[in-house]
């Protein structure tokens, strides 16, 4: 991986994700698609998703073991 700087913050990049998926996605569907756009490790990506969490802004469930369910919440479609 390149260490470049990107254009747009991560947490930024998950919202806007989310909002062209309707508001939901499955977390790997929105890593895949963040990825092919910009270089960002799996690490990253959900360091990135928990804070987002915890500023309330997703919603992230367990489907499976190894699946969750990302959705934005009430308070960042305002």
């Amino acid at each position: 991986m390149s260490l470049t700087w990107r254009s747009r913050p991560l947490h930024a990049l998950i919202i806007e994700a989310l909002e062209r998926r309707g508001g939901t996605a499955k977390d790997t569907d929105l890593f895949e698609a963040i990825r092919s756009e910009h270089d960002v490790s799996y690490s990253d990506f959900l360091k990135a998703l928990m804070t987002l969490e915890l500023r309330g802004l997703v919603s992230v469930s367990t489907m499976r073991e190894d699946l969750r369910k990302v959705s934005l919440t009430s308070r960042s479609e305002a």
